[in-house]
């Protein structure tokens, strides 16, 4: 059993950023008459990619394996692609063609792409992560049955 200090040491940058996304959701209502809330919403994209670049190597000085880093390489890879599609979605705003020239519609058209990639790729390592912790699950219960017999 890991100690606190270990724990903490270990997972608080990844439990910061799956709870700044909560509070930033809770104070939307405050911020967005200010006129703060893309701004906030940028910097909360900036912080939450940083805090994950932490948690990688974070994670890379605790794991046992290189299978071990790989994944939570492909888990924190995952959780990353949400704030890259907010901060996305900020320069979509950002962006948004008001007189409606050439240059302005196909940056707008590139960024409402690049978005749609980051959700397809989200939806590829989903399924590489849910499968790969099932096999994983299964190799252990297969591990365990064969102690048993």
């Amino acid at each position: 059993m890991m100690k606190l200090s270990e724990l903490l040491a270990r997972y608080w940058s990844l439990a910061t950023v799956i709870l700044l996304p909560v509070i930033e959701f809770l104070t939307e209502g405050l911020l967005r008459p200010l006129g703060y809330f893309e701004v906030a919403r940028a910097v909360l994209s900036v912080v939450c990619i940083a805090l994950l670049v932490h948690s990688w190597f974070m994670q890379r000085k605790y794991a046992e394996s290189k299978w071990q880093l790989a994944f939570f390489t492909l888990l924190l890879t995952l959780v990353a692609l949400g704030p890259a599609w907010l901060g996305l979605n900020v320069m979509r705003a950002h962006f948004y063609p008001l007189n409606w020239t050439t240059d302005e519609i196909l940056l707008y058209t590139n960024i409402c792409d690049l978005q749609d990639r980051v959700i397809q790729l989200a939806e590829v390592l989903g399924i590489a992560v849910a499968l790969w912790v099932i096999v994983d699950r299964v190799r252990w219960l297969i591990k365990r049955i064969r102690a048993i017999g």
